[in-house]
């Protein structure tokens, strides 16, 4: 009996340790936590206390925000490329309008003539001042040249004769006063005769302009001259030659062909 109640009571303290510990709350001890510790899974430990499985960022959140930065890429980039194109036509479009507003401009052109008064002169002449006389321009200057210096009426026969002396060279003047035989015309001009040259392309009666050689450049035209009386009976004066070295000068609003006659052959016959 003494040995039961010896161990009885060995077993009681035992047991109300344990339940004192229960209701107490007794901490476990450092080494009960480490052998739980060392228990655990690696997956457990990784996995936050509370927390649910595929709930972690870096899952389907990571997908979500790859997703949405690509839209957002997506939609700059057509945002940028519409704004592009819109700046391209737009610079097209002010090209274009430049260069036909630059074809529509026309330049003014003002000079001081012989009297000082300022005029608007042709600015064609001025702009092409220092271009080289072509073909049309050598021909036609000489052409209205003979129809200035062979035309005449007796109330304008003055100022055609000062027109056409002009354009020549002060050296050559007196060679082409003489051709001209102002005394001869003179004497018409005192009886109402007036001169013409035949220029009707449809019968085939005008004057005729041929380039002789470019250095120097020399240029001869072939016409019919005839004189008209105070009647108007109209009688044949014959065919002339006018033979002229021609040179280059600046173009003015009185020669706007920039051309010169510094010789001169007036005669009937070749």
């Amino acid at each position: 009996m003494d040995t039961e109640a010896t161990s009885l009571d060995v077993v009681a303290p035992a047991v109300v340790s344990k339940e004192r510990r229960k209701s107490v709350g007794v901490v476990p001890s450092s080494a009960q936590v480490a052998s739980k510790e060392m228990d655990r899974s690696p997956s457990d430990k990784r996995r936050s206390p509370g927390a649910l499985p595929h709930a972690q960022v870096g899952g389907d959140d990571a997908f979500i925000l790859a997703w949405g930065r690509s839209n957002a890429a997506v939609r700059s980039k057509g945002l940028q490329l519409v704004l592009s194109m819109v700046l391209n036509v737009g610079l097209g479009a002010a090209v274009v309008f430049l260069a036909w507003r630059n074809e529509q401009k026309e330049p003014l052109v003002f000079v001081r003539d012989s009297l000082g008064n300022v005029v608007q002169a042709d600015s064609g002449s001025f702009l092409h001042a220092g271009d080289a006389r072509n073909e049309a321009e050598i021909k036609g200057f000489l052409r209205r040249w003979v129809l200035d210096a062979f035309t005449w009426t007796p109330l304008d026969v003055e100022d055609r004769l000062k027109a056409c002396l002009q354009l020549v060279d002060g050296k050559a003047q007196a060679v082409v006063k003489a051709g001209l035989r102002l005394e001869e015309r003179q004497a018409l001009v005192d009886r109402g005769t007036s001169g013409r040259v035949y220029d009707d392309k449809t019968v085939g009666r005008e004057p005729q302009v041929a380039i002789v050689r470019r250095t120097p450049l020399e240029v001869m035209v072939s016409f019919e001259h005839y004189y008209v009386d105070r009647s108007g009976r109209a009688a044949d004066a014959g065919h002339f030659f006018v033979r002229a070295v021609l040179k280059q000068v600046p173009r003015s609003p009185v020669n706007p062909s920039g051309l010169m006659i510094a010789d001169v052959q007036i005669s009937q016959d070749l």
